[in-house]
């Protein structure tokens, strides 16, 4: 008869197998608190009060940076890309639709190959979120697509919330801020769980689908004019700060793995003079 799988602890060996019960339990437990912090960020960051002006002269500033860096490419690779319906369509399709479900599903995947994966890029959201927040109260910028509207004319057009667009994007009206541009969490978040992936294994699947997600996601985002490439390193720098806040807890955090398995009965070694 063979015997479960043992580990070692001094003269004893004690059986650890998975508790099913317990892992639907913490899997409902993380998801729902995830998923209700998500909704009381959007709701918190639609309760920032814009001053329009100033969020304006910031993506000004904004621009001024990437030309004084000569990296202000986006105009032209937005001309470019809506040369071709298609590439427009893809484009608008890849930053309306896949944001939450490619986080949701890259989640899902980390949550189930590496729980404590899960946990670190779940706190490293958690944090941004609060950094995320005093951004947009204090240094509000206007999104590219927005400034022809507001006297400055560089040449953007709105791809998908313009009467053009071809999409609706799924966020309600009470989620809401338009001037939220900076940091962006349409790249920051979906490169950070692009690296939540690329660090659970070396499954080479893996990591070439989360490379094309990041990829697809940063070039969604400038050619469809809603960030700059500096707002999107903006993004990158404040979820990297989160990671090494967030990073702190973990050790503690992940010791909740251990819920999710049970111990056994130990197997004793044998006494002398006993037979097994």
């Amino acid at each position: 008869m063979s015997l479960p799988n043992r580990a070692e602890s001094g003269s004893k060996a004690v059986a650890v197998v998975k508790c099913p019960q317990t892992t639907v339990t913490q899997f409902a437990k993380d998801w729902s608190v995830l998923i209700a912090a998500i909704l009381v960020y959007f709701l918190l960051r639609a309760l920032v009060p814009v001053n329009v002006p100033n969020a304006v002269g910031v993506t000004v500033h904004l621009i001024d940076f990437e030309k004084a860096l000569h990296v202000f490419w986006e105009p032209r690779l937005q001309a470019d890309s809506i040369r071709y319906e298609w590439v427009k369509a893809v484009a608008n399709y890849t930053y309306s639709y896949l944001h939450f479900p490619a986080l949701g599903a890259m989640g899902l995947l980390l949550w189930f190959r590496n729980r404590r994966q899960f946990v670190l890029v779940r706190n490293t959201m958690y944090v941004s979120m609060v950094i995320g927040l005093v951004f947009y109260y204090v240094i509000p910028a206007a999104p590219p697509r927005l400034m022809a509207v507001n006297g400055h004319d560089y040449g953007f057009v709105d791809t998908v919330f313009g009467a053009k667009s071809g999409v609706a994007y799924p966020e309600p009206p009470f989620f809401v801020n338009d001037y939220a541009a900076i940091p962006s969490f349409h790249f920051g978040w979906i490169a950070l769980a692009s690296w939540g992936l690329w660090m659970s294994g070396p499954s080479r699947f893996m990591r070439a689908l989360a490379i094309v997600i990041l990829v697809s996601m940063t070039m969604a985002s400038a050619v469809t004019a809603n960030h700059l490439f500096v707002d999107m390193a903006i993004g990158g720098a404040v979820l990297v700060t989160a990671w090494a806040i967030a990073a702190y807890g973990v050790p503690a955090t992940s010791s909740r793995w251990a819920h999710l398995r049970r111990p056994v009965e130990a197997y004793p070694d044998p006494e002398p003079g006993r037979s097994p």
